[in-house]
């Protein structure tokens, strides 16, 4: 009799022996198979070959659950991409206001970070006119933990 768990963890040995497919699978936004991989031992700051970490992807398509999964099992939120952005700054240029939430909750997050452009997060909200996102970052500017 073949059970569920077995099927799970062939899975998963299939996900370990092949990192950019446990990546992708974690950037697709299903929660619960993100808990599972994490739980099993997946890196939650795994990069892709582009230099994006999981958190990045998550942040950029505004996957707040995932993102949340990712969070209890200790991702970096201030991992930096090839260009030093962080989650936050993904997740700001593209309006995603509760990513943006829950990254902002994170007393290490840093608000106030440049990316190598020189923009932070709160710049480039207001450049994509993110309106929501631009009035979140300027009350986590105001907050001693959004100092950089």
């Amino acid at each position: 009799m073949h059970t569920a768990t077995e099927d799970f963890s062939s899975e998963l040995l299939l996900l370990k022996s092949q990192s950019p497919t446990a990546n992708r699978v974690m950037k697709l936004g299903n929660p619960e198979i993100a808990r599972r991989l994490l739980a099993h031992g997946a890196n939650p700051d795994l990069r892709d070959s582009t230099g994006f970490a999981v958190m990045h992807d998550v942040a950029r398509e505004g996957f707040p659950d995932t993102l949340q999964a990712l969070l209890e099992f200790q991702a970096d939120v201030n991992v930096q991409d090839s260009e030093g952005n962080l989650p936050l700054h993904l997740a700001a240029r593209e309006g995603h206001a509760r990513v943006v939430e829950l990254l902002l909750a994170r007393a290490e997050c840093r608000v106030g970070h440049q990316n190598l452009r020189g923009a932070t997060a709160y710049d480039l909200a207001k450049l994509y006119k993110r309106h929501a996102v631009v009035q979140l970052l300027e009350r986590g500017r105001r907050s001693p933990a959004g100092a950089d």
